[in-house]
This record gives C-alpha cells, structure tokens and sequence, in this order.
C-alpha cells in the first residue's frame, strides 16, 4: 500500500486534479450555485490572495461624463 507523501508542494490547480478534492473545494462547490461551477477558480481563496501579474503597458479608458464637477475646494488642514 503506497502512503501519500508528508508533504506536497504544488499549485491548488494540480490539487483539483486529483481524484479526492480539497476541502475547500468541497465547501465552494456547496456554496456556489452549480451554474458557476465551471467558473470555481474566480472563486479561490488562495487565488484571490495574490495580486494579478504586472504588464509592460497600460492604458487609459476614457469614460464619457467621468470628470469631477466644477466646485469650491474647501481646506482640509486645521490651520
């Protein structure tokens, strides 16, 4: 009978893969609706945790109507 290792370095991706599935699997698939199934990485804890990956570039989007009103500035500062 071969023993599951002590310890296991991976990703929750490869975790899912397995045949038993994770309790934290198990718990997102009792709370989301079935519908959202296909969709349980959004859904992660651990994927939620980090921070999405840098690009070179960026870019503007332009929203009509987005710039603030014309208004009297009050100050802030106690003095």
């Amino acid at each position: 009978m071969d023993l599951p290792p002590s310890s296991y370095h991976g990703s929750l991706e490869e975790l899912w893969d397995e045949e038993e599935e994770p309790e934290e699997v198990k718990t997102v698939l009792s709370v989301v609706a079935s519908v959202y199934h296909p969709y349980l990485d959004v859904f992660s804890k651990v994927k939620a945790e980090n921070l999405p990956p840098h690009f070179t570039c960026d870019h503007h989007i332009k929203l009509e109507g987005s710039l603030p009103t014309v208004g009297v500035i009050y100050s802030l500062s106690n003095k």
